[in-house]
């Protein structure tokens, strides 16, 4: 199967704006969530990635529910995850088209909702890339229940196809089911063949990765998706101490030409307002201004913006003296949660004091708080898969290879909710009401659950 290692082909389109965030918070992201909508709704946001990095089960089992497609699946985890569609069988056949990149171990699931017959189970370079297989499962519910991986039955049919699924590139699967039994094609070849027919019904499309695989899916419905959740396991081979975010970093370097020509804007997942009327501006900046690896929005809760802010007479002298911090990290601002909850009552007082601010970006090649920040994609390969401490190798390490400048927008505001050194001496539950009732007072919908 020579072919199954040709590139996946994407698409032409037009250059994206993609939003990434590490998530997730409930009691934090309720306002981010919507500002996003709000955003999507205006078209100035294409795609929000919601990278699921939750700390507790209360705030996962929110995540799953808020954004139910996931676009990727990990490799320490046998959970199914549910496609936006239903495979609908009602005549001679029906067809499901996919693409994926996983290195081993791609399973699709059919839980059938109506009609007469078996659920299926088709593994596409199962046990360790050397074979594929289909079983059948007359128990409902065994298919999608991890805790009863020990009941599934033998495969019904198995077949010893070794490499099917390349390393790097995606796959292209065709599956159908119909009158003439079930079958599946990978890069334009039959590798699995069962000609019992497959009775009608509609089934669930549900797909997961695992047994050291990470997968990345992109399937045609993906598109009326724009809220992704993406959900990638340590790769064996990093230091058990890698932080969490580098999987992202990862998934982004190995996927780096889809989003060459698109902008990335990564924001925290306690943003809790953004200006929406200023907001393709500084994507327009950040798209037409290449000198730049990083470009911050004027962040109120971020120090060194906040520095920028008085300087630029929008903080006077009477609310406190915001000095920059010292290398860009740290400083009063950071550390005190009294002086960050009187700025926010600041900014919310009037907003507009800060969003009237103009002039060109802010050169600054020291530490900022990344909290609201944009880059090229074209720049994704400059930065590594692991880094102990991203913050600081995006304003050093990477900026000086890159041999460019990070700045600052001080023409769009965005505000950040709290340093987790600020939390104990701050009303936060106050602060985040009062920023409801901004999102509120400007028009911006409540949050809407998902599903």
């Amino acid at each position: 199967m020579a072919s199954a290692n040709a590139p996946h082909m994407l698409p032409e389109r037009k250059p994206r704006t993609i939003l990434v965030t590490f998530a997730g918070r409930r009691d934090r992201m309720r306002l981010l969530t919507r500002y996003v909508d709000a955003a999507i709704a205006r078209g100035l946001i294409d795609e929000w990635h919601v990278w699921e990095f939750a700390r507790n089960p209360e705030d996962t089992r929110w995540l799953r529910e808020r954004f139910p497609t996931a676009q990727a699946t990990p490799n320490n985890s046998l959970d199914y995850f549910a496609s936006p569609r239903l495979l609908a069988l009602r005549d001679a056949v029906a067809r499901l088209q996919f693409s994926v990149r996983a290195t081993n171990d791609v399973h699709i699931g059919l839980r059938r909702l109506s009609g007469d017959g078996p659920d299926y189970e088709i593994v596409i370079g199962g046990w360790g890339n050397q074979a594929s297989a289909l079983r059948k499962f007359d128990q409902r519910g065994l298919l999608s229940d991890p805790a009863a991986c020990a009941q599934r039955p033998a495969p019904h049919l198995i077949v010893g196809a070794a490499g099917v699924l390349p390393e790097f590139a995606f796959a292209e699967v065709d599956l159908r089911i119909g009158e003439q039994g079930l079958s599946v094609s990978v890069a334009g070849e039959i590798l699995l063949n069962d000609p019992e027919p497959v009775g009608r019904g509609d089934f669930d499309v549900l797909y997961r990765t695992g047994f050291g695989a990470n997968g990345d899916w992109r399937f045609p419905e993906f598109a009326a998706q724009p809220q992704r959740r993406f959900v990638v396991g340590p790769e064996s081979y990093y230091p058990s101490d890698a932080m969490f975010y580098n999987r992202a970093y990862q998934y982004y370097g190995a996927t780096a030409g889809e989003y060459a020509n698109d902008v990335i804007v990564k924001c925290d997942d306690d943003i809790v307002y953004f200006d929406l009327d200023r907001f393709a501006e500084f994507v327009a900046l950040r798209r037409s201004a290449p000198q730049y690896l990083l470009v911050s929005a004027n962040v109120v809760n971020n120090g060194v913006c906040a520095f920028f802010q008085q300087a630029a007479g929008v903080i006077p002298p009477t609310e406190g003296a915001f000095e920059p911090p010292p290398g860009g990290f740290g400083g009063s601002l950071w550390a005190e949660g009294k002086k960050a909850e009187k700025l926010h009552r600041f900014f919310l007082a009037d907003p507009a004091r800060f969003t009237r601010a103009g002039g060109d970006p802010l050169i600054w090649n020291e530490r900022i708080s990344i909290n609201f920040i944009a880059l090229l994609g074209a720049d994704l390969p400059l930065i590594p898969d692991l880094m102990r401490d991203d913050e600081h190798d995006l304003c050093y390490g990477v900026r000086k290879r890159a041999k460019k400048v990070n700045g600052v927008d001080p023409r769009f505001v965005a505000s950040h909710l709290s340093f987790w050194k600020q939390d104990a001496d701050m009303n936060v539950e106050a602060i985040l009401r009062d920023y409801e009732a901004l999102a509120d007072r400007g028009g911006v919908a409540p949050e809407r659950a998902r599903g």
